[in-house]
């Protein structure tokens, strides 16, 4: 048997207490803990996202992310600033610098 440090105790004790009112018999807190790792292997990818909020990539996510990538190539960085070039021509330029 090991011992394991719960930080969290009054959560515990809390979800301990509403088990106990919808089952009408009190479970222990290792019944509980070992529900909650049968839960956690069932549901890894919900458990991963609580335990690490930053997105992990997988090769789908990646070539996901390349492919717009290459759809996007094409589009000019600043639209205002190509506008700009398109509606200014060198007679338009010379009016602005006299």
């Amino acid at each position: 048997m090991s011992v394991v440090k719960i930080y969290n105790k009054n959560r515990l004790d809390k979800l301990v207490a509403r088990l106990t009112l919808r089952l009408g018999r009190k479970p222990t807190q290792q019944e509980v803990v070992d529900l909650c790792i049968v839960i956690g292997e069932d549901h890894f990818e919900t458990l991963i996202s609580h335990l690490h909020p930053v997105p992990i990539f997988d090769e789908e996510k990646l070539k996901k992310i390349q492919n717009v990538s290459k759809e996007l190539m094409d589009v000019p960085w600043d639209l205002e600033e190509d506008n700009q070039r398109k509606l200014l021509n060198d007679s338009d330029i010379d009016i602005y610098l006299v």
